[in-house]
């Protein structure tokens, strides 16, 4: 496999992940989701059917807070996976990017490359 479909087929974007402003449940499990829990929407329908990480298959990924460039774009760099996190803003009335959902071994290369440690790591 080339270099050139190797990044198309690593550029497949996956649905987005949303954090929860208010209080919910999972629609498969029933598992009550706390406000700022993430959540995948199921596809192609409407935002009441919610699934926990567990659910939607995320519990082995990390959440990597935005606002630094350069570890974004080496998470994307890194990680197999990379799933955009969502978050719905009162004041401008639309969702807005809060971090990505990245492997931990992308984390980890990180760390190790800019000789930094990420406090509060945490599955979020």
């Amino acid at each position: 496999m080339t270099e050139k479909t190797e990044k198309t087929k690593k550029a497949a974007k996956e649905p987005p992940v949303y954090s929860l402003h208010r209080a919910g449940r999972c629609y498969n499990c029933d598992l009550k989701l706390e406000p700022r829990s993430l959540v995948r929407l199921k596809a192609g329908q409407d935002e009441r059917e919610v699934y926990c990480r567990s659910c939607a298959k995320l519990d082995d990924m990390e959440f990597l807070k935005s606002g630094n460039a350069k570890v974004t774009q080496m998470a994307k760099k890194y990680s197999q996976r990379v799933i955009v996190v969502m978050q719905w803003s009162e004041l401008w009335k639309t969702y807005e990017r809060i971090g990505l959902l990245v492997e931990p071994t992308a984390i980890d290369k990180i760390e190790e490359e800019l000789n930094i440690k990420f406090e509060n790591r945490e599955k979020h």
